[in-house]
């Protein structure tokens, strides 16, 4: 009896469902869903119909539809499967779609066994849970403070149940329930992918697109300017070093004991800008006579009011 006649059907119609996908799709990736709740699965689902497939197996089973579908590295992919996964069908570009599956996150209640992502805080006043033995388990769990007011537990002063990096167990994770707290974000967990033949890590899935850019934007001004500061002919570089060869030259030219017609507005701006330098050092810091009290100037011995009416 062959290895094949072992193998239920349900099993082979599987595998071969698998990888039909495989082949109609060019992107394969893998998420954890050890944390996601059934509705919020169903929900993502009906978000991502149309461009992803999201599809669960046993790991034997991927790991033999992957190796049977002949896609280079894709038995590879296979091997890093860890934990209840997911698979994710899609020619959407993986690195967009771990952005989308990011941005569709939402908070969720704490389970039991939960490492805290964030400091847990029960913020003062009113729980509208009505007296009872909670009260105890309160303080005694998650070492709030209470009092009853108005027939209901109010919470006396803002406490942290829990820093980050702390885990959350049953107890805890029920009373934060019953308090309203949902400390947890909940969200598919895509942390390996294949595309064409390549496999593509974690790291790299999760990327930050703009802050990429904008290093890339950076390098490339840094880059340009270190260019120009060398001096580097290139098709970016010709044309600020021609501009600043020009204004070199005629700064230089300005300086010359000769005289060149064709810059008579630059030897204009120049005197002026002279004149009204020295205008202001001279005349700096004295004060003028009020108008009513100005004696009328003799024509005669009328002298200018600073060097810059020589200029105009």
């Amino acid at each position: 009896m062959t290895q094949q006649a072992n193998v239920s059907a349900h099993k082979i119609q599987e595998v071969e469902k698998i990888k039909s996908l495989v082949k109609d799709f060019k992107v394969v990736g893998l998420a954890k869903l050890e944390k996601v709740p059934a509705k919020a699965l169903h929900n993502l689902r009906d978000t991502l119909r149309g461009d992803v497939i999201i599809r669960m197996s046993k790991k034997k089973l991927i790991q033999r539809a992957f190796k049977e579908s002949g896609k280079k590295n894709l038995g590879e992919l296979a091997d890093n499967i860890t934990g209840i996964t997911a698979m994710l069908f899609t020619n959407m570009n993986p690195i967009k779609l771990a952005q989308f599956l990011e941005s569709k996150a939402v908070k969720g209640a704490a389970k039991p066994g939960d490492i805290a992502p964030i400091d847990i805080v029960v913020k003062a006043g009113d729980t509208k849970i009505a007296p009872g033995p909670i009260i105890s388990e309160l303080s005694q769990n998650l070492h709030v403070q209470t009092l009853i007011k108005n027939g209901t537990i109010h919470i006396r002063s803002d406490a942290v149940t829990h820093k980050v990096g702390q885990m959350i167990d049953a107890k805890q994770a029920l009373l934060l329930g019953r308090l309203g707290l949902e400390p947890m974000t909940i969200k598919l967990d895509f942390y390996s992918a294949w595309e064409e033949g390549e496999i593509i890590p974690t790291e790299v899935l999760h990327l930050n697109i703009d802050k990429i850019l904008d290093n890339v934007r950076l390098a490339v001004s840094e880059a340009l300017n270190l260019s120009l500061e060398l001096g580097m002919i290139t098709n970016d570089t010709i044309k600020p070093l021609m501009i600043k060869a020009i204004r070199s030259s005629f700064a230089l030219a300005l300086n010359l004991p000769i005289f060149i017609p064709e810059m008579v507005d630059q030897y204009m701006a120049k005197a002026t800008r002279e004149a009204q330098a020295i205008n202001g050092a001279v005349f700096k810091g004295e004060e003028e006579p009020e108008q009513e009290e100005e004696p009328k100037p003799d024509p005669k011995s009328e002298e200018p009011a600073g060097l810059g009416s020589l200029f105009g």
